[in-house]
Formats: structure tokens, C-alpha cells, sequence
């Protein structure tokens, strides 16, 4: 469980670090991100408030799911009957079709507005006439072909469409057309004609299919009547031809030889039975029984005929009603027809519309576009979001160092103290008050930073005292000269502490304190021109003895590297518990390296917000190269306030240095970055 709670610690720790250097980073560049951000949003403001207000006007129609049928049932002469769903979205599809448009374009005679007059196509900006390819062609080459009226209107019509929105109401039958324009009375003229070009139209439509219907229902009739007299000839040709007489009962002349067969059959069965009895009283041989024979036989002979008569006179009768059925049907056609002509003709008159309005569009008084406020927010939202981006971008590329953290993290060496960085003061009227601020009583804040620094050198030789301490920088300006002074001038206070120049190439420590230039120092010592004694000059005040760099030298590499300046260094040490040396760049010239083969420390002075941790890293592994005892990393020139508000976990020596005991800036002191 211990375990867990570290591990759960340790996470809540390092997403507390992280929320901190987030913050830290918008915190750093917060005026360039509010000077981004109010920019641009003013930029916006400014382009918004240009921009000129477009209107938006909307009609609602009510479109009916289904058409009415034109003639009854024999058939819809307009359409068949279809689902709601594909019907209505058919209808939507028709309002924004571009012959509607067109329709209206011409109605409304939209190429003479104000909105519409300027094409745009011929309008180019100086970024598309300087990009168009054609401008590199020689003056002969180029072509600007002049429209025809049939593009132009093509064009208009586009514009037109692009400004038109139909937007159906889900699960209803509503349909809401919008326009947009410059012009609000335009918005509502161009909606209303466009819901009332779309039931002018489909009436159009209606009753033109109407008409057609009745023009193919007139033709028909015609080939209807035709039929109908042809069949009712052919009925009464057949009747002339066969002497069939309509006696208006039931069967017709069919029933005439049924009665006829009828009869005979009666007779035939009369005489038969005769027969039978006259055979029975006088035998077959009387005169009786051979008349009621004969009788027999003739009216079999009769049956017989009347038969085949029958059967002729059906087959007649079968052709008789075929040819009545077929004048029956032809003369219900007609009749269906006729009367479907005349309900036509009717309907021509009675014709209804599938849609109607429900809401008429009104002249809009408020402007939907452009939403200045919303636009306004949005560029407001996007652009602390870009600006804070472009800060974490800054911060990632910003290779210098700021921090402890980045000293140890890009380094990879200790920090032995950050050094607040101070303004000269205007009432300060010597060098020598500019560069030993340890003494100064209005920089406690200094004085402290460099008591850190002078505590982490004496705690690091603790076995073995750091008698002789280097310091060096990577490039010029980084503040090593003054670094150097004011932690001599701090040893001072407990320790006899000689401050040596050895930057001969560019020396400052002399004009710092204000010595004259031409007065004796290391150089004039080490190649013998001048005793030592004569080269050393005592600070009452700041208790320490000053070696100058002196005569500057031809070859100072030469000089520092001989054995004469390693004699004089080592006579030093009897006289003195410390010696400070200030040295040139390391990256510039080799002095340092070679320096560092007689002191028992070297510290690294790190100039904050502009040294590139690269460079850092390059004299300090030049450095390491040469074996120099490199004990740690001075950052110097830190902004305080900045580093207590960003770093403040890494600043906490000095605030509590600098607050704890009641120290405060006062009014006329200037700290900055």
C-alpha cells in the first residue's frame, strides 16, 4: 500500500508540475497574448462591422400528398397515386429545380436589381489578376472572350440559386423557402413568387395534362363511333341476309323452331300410339293401321327435318347475339368516353392546386448574416486559442534557459544560485557603485543571491576548500566580470580574497572599479615588468586586493600557460585564503581551458532568457574536455518577480532571502527582463 500511495503521489505531483509550467508559460507571454488576441478580435470587429447586412425572408407552403384524378375510373390521366413520402420530396426537388428559377429570374426581371447587375465572374481581385496566367501572355496572346447573353443569364441564375434555400419541416408536409439578399423587400418579393411561381406552375402542368387527356379522349371517341356503326350494320346486314325476324321473346327465332320440333314430336307420339292401337283391335294388315303408319313415317321424316332446320337456325342465332354483344360493348365505350370528355372539359374549369401557402413572407427588419456578436466571440475564442498555441510554440523553440530545471535538465550539471538581474540606477554616478552591488544597501535582493552562490562554492569544498575559483561564460554579456567581483567582495567579509583579471583580451574589472587603465597588473607581473607589490591595489571598502589584467598582451594564451603565471598563482596562495579569477568566453578563446589547470573550481555563469542552452552546452563540454573542475552553473541576470511568479518552486531560496526578513523594493528601483 505504501508503495501504491508513492506511486499515486508522485502521478499527482507531476500533473500538479505540469499545470504549473502550462501556466507558467501562459503567464510568461500573457501580454502577447492579450496584445494577439485584442488584435485580432478588433481586426474582426473592424471587418464585420464592414461587412454589408443580408437579409433572410421564408414562405411556408402546404403541399398535398396526392393529385386529383382528372377522369374517373377509367384511368389517371395525370399520374398514378404516390407514396407520400417520394411524392412530397419530388415536389421539393421540383421547387428547387433551375426552370423555376429561371421562370422566376425573368419574372421578376432580376438582372436589372441592384444585387444582380454586377457579375462577378467579371470582377477579379488584384490577387486573382496578379495569379491568372493569362496576365504572363504577350498582349497578342491574351484572349478575354465577351460572354454571350445566354451565359450571363446563366450566371445570374446561379447567383440566384445560391442565395435560394427549400428546407422541408420533418414529418410534415410543409415546406419553408428561404432567400437571401442585400435588399430585405427583395428577400420577400423573390419568396412569395417563388411559392406562387411553384402552384402557377404545377396548375400548368395539372392542366395541361388535363387537356391533353381530353384531346386523346375526343380522338378515341371518334374511332369509338366509328366502331359503333360498323357493328350495328353488320347486326342488321345479317339479319336482311338470313330473314331473321326479332319477335321479341325470349330466344328470338331459335324459339320459333324449338315450337316447330315441339309439335312434331307431339304428332309423332299421337300417331305411334294409333298405331299401337289400331295393330292391337285390326292387326298391321288393315287399311287403318297402314294410314296410322304412314302417318308415323311422315311425321318422323318431319322431326327429322324440322331437326336439321333447328340446328341451322342456332348457329344463326349465335352470330345474331355475337354481332348484338359487340354493338352493345362499342356503344358503352362511346358512352363511357362521351361522358368522360364532358367531365374533362368541367375539370378544366374546377382545377384545383396541390399546395397553398400557409405563411406569406414579410419584409425582414433584422439582418441573419453577418452575426456580428457570434462572429466577434468565435474570432475572440480562436484567437486566445491561437495565441496561446503560439506561446507553447515560442516556449518549445525558446532554446534558452530560464530555470534550475533547465540548468540541470539541458545541462546536466547543478545550479548553485540564480543571480537577479538590476538595472543601472540613474543616480548612480561610478562604475565602481553599477558593479559592486553586494555593498549597495538597496539590492538585499542581490546581495542574498550572491550569498547563496557563496555558500554553495565553500559547502561543495567542504573536504577541500576551493581556494582558487574560476569563473568563465560561454559568450560576452553573460555578467561573469560582475559575478566575479561581487563574490569576492562576499568571501571578503570572511576570508583575505584577491580578485585576478584574466581576461586580458577584453578587461573590465579595472575600468569597473574605477582604476586607471594604464596601471600595472598580472600581465606586467608574469612576464616581469612590474613587481607584484606594485600591481596589487587594496579596496578599503571592499575589503579585498585587485590584480588588474595590466599591459595587455600580444599572446595571452601564451602568457596564462606559461610556467611564470602558474609561480605567480602558487606565491598567491600564501598570501591570500582565496583567489577569484574572471576569465574570458569560453567558446571564444581557449584562456579558460588552460585557466582551469591551476584553480580547484570553475563556475559557469549562464546569462537567463538569452543564452542558448546549445552554447551552454558547448563550453561546458569543452570544459569537461580540458578535466576542468566544474562545480556548477551560476544563472545570472534572472528576473525575479517573473521567476517567483513562473519558477516559483525553484525561486523559494531567494524569496525567502529577499521577503523574509522585511525587504522590499522601493520606489525609483527598476527590475526587468
Amino acid at each position: 500500500m505504501d508503495n501504491v500511495s508513492r506511486v499515486f503521489s508522485s502521478s499527482n505531483e507531476d500533473d500538479q508540475l505540469d499545470l504549473k509550467k502550462y501556466w507558467s508559460i501562459i503567464a510568461r507571454y500573457k501580454w502577447g497574448i492579450l496584445g494577439l488576441v485584442i488584435a485580432l478580435t478588433m481586426a474582426a470587429v473592424f471587418v464585420v462591422f464592414s461587412l454589408q447586412p443580408v437579409y433572410k425572408a421564408t414562405v411556408t407552403l402546404l403541399i398535398e400528398q396526392k393529385q386529383n384524378k382528372v377522369v374517373g375510373d377509367i384511368g389517371d390521366w395525370s399520374g398514378t397515386d404516390i407514396a407520400s413520402k417520394e411524392y412530397l420530396q419530388t415536389q421539393f426537388e421540383i421547387i428547387k429545380s433551375r426552370d423555376l428559377a429561371e421562370r422566376i429570374v425573368r419574372e421578376l426581371n432580376l438582372a436589372a436589381h441592384p444585387e444582380f447587375m454586377a457579375d462577378p465572374a467579371e470582377e477579379k481581385s488584384w490577387i486573382a489578376e496578379y495569379l491568372d496566367w493569362r496576365s504572363l501572355l504577350p498582349e497578342g496572346h491574351k484572349q478575354n472572350p465577351i460572354p454571350t447573353d445566354e451565359e450571363v443569364f446563366n450566371r445570374l441564375v446561379d447567383r440566384f440559386m445560391l442565395k435560394l434555400t427549400v428546407n422541408p419541416v420533418r414529418n410534415t408536409q410543409l415546406v419553408k423557402i428561404s432567400f437571401e439578399a442585400r435588399d430585405p423587400k427583395l428577400t420577400a418579393l423573390v419568396t412569395n413568387a417563388m411559392a406562387k411561381g411553384y402552384i402557377t406552375g404545377q396548375m400548368e402542368v395539372r392542366v395541361h395534362l388535363t387537356e391533353q387527356a381530353a384531346e386523346w379522349l375526343t380522338s378515341r371517341l371518334g374511332v369509338l363511333k366509328a366502331n359503333l356503326e360498323a357493328a350495328a350494320k353488320r347486326l342488321q346486314d345479317y339479319r336482311e341476309t338470313n330473314s331473321l325476324i326479332e319477335t321479341g321473346q325470349n330466344g328470338g327465332v331459335f324459339a320459333i323452331a324449338a315450337g316447330q320440333i315441339d309439335d312434331i314430336n307431339k304428332r309423332l307420339v299421337e300417331g305411334q300410339f294409333k298405331a299401337t292401337e289400331i295393330s292391337k283391335r285390326y292387326g298391321v294388315k288393315h287399311p287403318l293401321y297402314i294410314q296410322a303408319y304412314m302417318e308415323v313415317a311422315e311425321a318422323e321424316r318431319a322431326l327429322a327435318d324440322a331437326k336439321n332446320s333447328a340446328m341451322d337456325v342456332g348457329k344463326k342465332q349465335f352470330r345474331l347475339q355475337e354481332l348484338q354483344r359487340e354493338v352493345e360493348t362499342n356503344r358503352a365505350l362511346y358512352d363511357a368516353f362521351f361522358q368522360r370528355i364532358k367531365e374533362a372539359n368541367e375539370s378544366l374549369q374546377l382545377e384545383t392546386s396541390n399546395a397553398r401557402v400557409v405563411d406569406k413572407a414579410i419584409t425582414p427588419a433584422i439582418p441573419v448574416k453577418p452575426r456580428k456578436g457570434m462572429i466577434v466571440g468565435i474570432v475572440f475564442i480562436l484567437s486566445a486559442i491561437l495565441a496561446v498555441g503560439l506561446a507553447f510554440l515560442l516556449d518549445y523553440l525558446d532554446a534558452t534557459l530560464k530555470s534550475p530545471e533547465d540548468v540541470e535538465q539541458k545541462l546536466g550539471i547543478s545550479m548553485l544560485g540564480m543571480v537577479p538581474f538590476v538595472n543601472k540606477r540613474k543616480g548612480s554616478k561610478t562604475a565602481k557603485s553599477q558593479g559592486v552591488l553586494f555593498l549597495d544597501p538597496k539590492e538585499h535582493g542581490y546581495a542574498e543571491a550572491i550569498r547563496t552562490v557563496r555558500t554553495s562554492v565553500v559547502l561543495s569544498g567542504i573536504d577541500k576548500p576551493h581556494r582558487i575559483i574560476l569563473l568563465t561564460s560561454s559568450v560576452p554579456s553573460e555578467g561573469k566580470t560582475t559575478t566575479s567581483l561581487n563574490l569576492a567582495v562576499s568571501l571578503a567579509q570572511m576570508e583575505k580574497v584577491l580578485l585576478i583579471d584574466a581576461d586580458m583580451r577584453r578587461p573590465s574589472i579595472g575600468k569597473t572599479l574605477g582604476i586607471p587603465t594604464n596601471s600595472p597588473g598580472l600581465a606586467n607581473v608574469v612576464s616581469g615588468t612590474a613587481e607584484l607589490e606594485d600591481c596589487l591595489m587594496h579596496l578599503e571598502d571592499e575589503n579585498i586586493d585587485v590584480l588588474t589584467a595590466g599591459l595587455i598582451p600580444p599572446n595571452p594564451l601564451e602568457l596564462l600557460s606559461s610556467h611564470r603565471f602558474q609561480e605567480v598563482v602558487r606565491g598567491l596562495l600564501s598570501k591570500y585564503d582565496r583567489i577569484v579569477i574572471d576569465s574570458p568566453p569560453t567558446l571564444l578563446v581557449s584562456d579558460s581551458l588552460v585557466l582551469s589547470k591551476v584553480v580547484d573550481a570553475v563556475l559557469y555563469v549562464v546569462r537567463s532568457d538569452t543564452t542558448n542552452h546549445g552554447t551552454a552546452r558547448g563550453g561546458i563540454s569543452r570544459l569537461r574536455s580540458a578535466n576542468a573542475p566544474l562545480i556548477g552553473v551560476v544563472l545570472n541576470k534572472v528576473n525575479m518577480k517573473r521567476a517567483a511568479k513562473y519558477y516559483g518552486a525553484y525561486s523559494g531560496y531567494y524569496n525567502y532571502g529577499y521577503h523574509a526578513y522585511g525587504y522590499t523594493n522601493k520606489v525609483g528601483e527598476n527590475e526587468n527582463s
